[in-house]
Parts: C-alpha cells; structure tokens; sequence
C-alpha cells in the first residue's frame, strides 16, 4: 500500500472518529449545548438554537459516516471510494471554511478539520493513490 494511500486512510479515519464522537458528545449533552448556542446569541429564540445544533448534529453523523466508508473502503482498493473520500473531504473543507467565514472566528476543532480535509485531498489526488485504485470494471462477482 502506497504511503498516500496510508495517509488518506488515516485522515479520513480520524475525521470520522472526530465527526462522529462530535456527534454523539452533542446527543449526549443535548440540552447543555443548545442551552449554550442559545446564551450565545440572546436576541435569537432557543428553538434557533435548537435547530443549528441539530443541523450540526445532521452533519457530523452524514460527514462522519460517509468519511468511515470511504477509509474502509480505499483500503479494500476500490476507486468509488476514492472519489467518495475526495467529495466528502472537499464539501466538509468547504462548509467549514464557509462557517468559519461567516461567524468570523476560527475555533480549535474547526482548524481540526480544515487541516484534515487538505491532508485528505491532497493524498487522495496523489499519483500514487490514483494507481492504487484499478479503475477497470469488476466480473459479476464484484472481485
């Protein structure tokens, strides 16, 4: 296995441990949360503190699951997880980049994960992590 592909697997991997433990610390510790997104920001009602949580929660378990996949599965070799890792990486880099933008700050699990889907990205496009991946077609047998 390709060092790149060791790499990419790895990231992805602990995105998906970080997006998923995120999500299941928030469910955990539900109203604790909204309770502080809510203090956060005074003038808005709580049930718009309640619905970034949730929109957060939503994300992390999608990002999270889709991330678990992809690492599982590039390391099976298989090219559409390849591609699934790329697009899940870019759009996570993506959106966070966007919040972080739009809030005007950065916050340490942020920074986190931006740095984590560059490392993704870059190890993903890799020549080496390309060649890893066959790309012809598969028998019936999917083996």
């Amino acid at each position: 296995m390709p060092t790149s592909v060791r790499v990419s697997v790895g990231v992805l991997a602990g995105l998906a441990v970080l997006l998923l433990l995120s999500a299941l610390l928030t469910a955990v510790a539900w109203t604790a949360v909204v309770d502080a997104v809510a203090d956060a920001q005074p003038d808005q009602p709580r049930s718009d503190a309640a619905l970034v949580v949730r929109i957060n929660l939503v994300q992390s378990l999608v990002f999270g699951v889709l991330a678990a996949v992809s690492a599982v599965f590039v390391a099976r070799r298989r090219s559409w997880a390849r591609w699934l890792g790329l697009a899940t990486a870019l759009l996570l880099g993506l959106i966070t980049l966007g919040a972080v933008v739009l809030t005007g700050g950065i916050a340490v699990t942020s920074q986190l994960v931006l740095v984590l889907c560059a490392a993704a990205v870059a190890s993903l496009l890799h020549r080496a992590s390309a060649a890893w991946a066959p790309t012809g077609t598969r028998g019936p047998s999917g083996g």
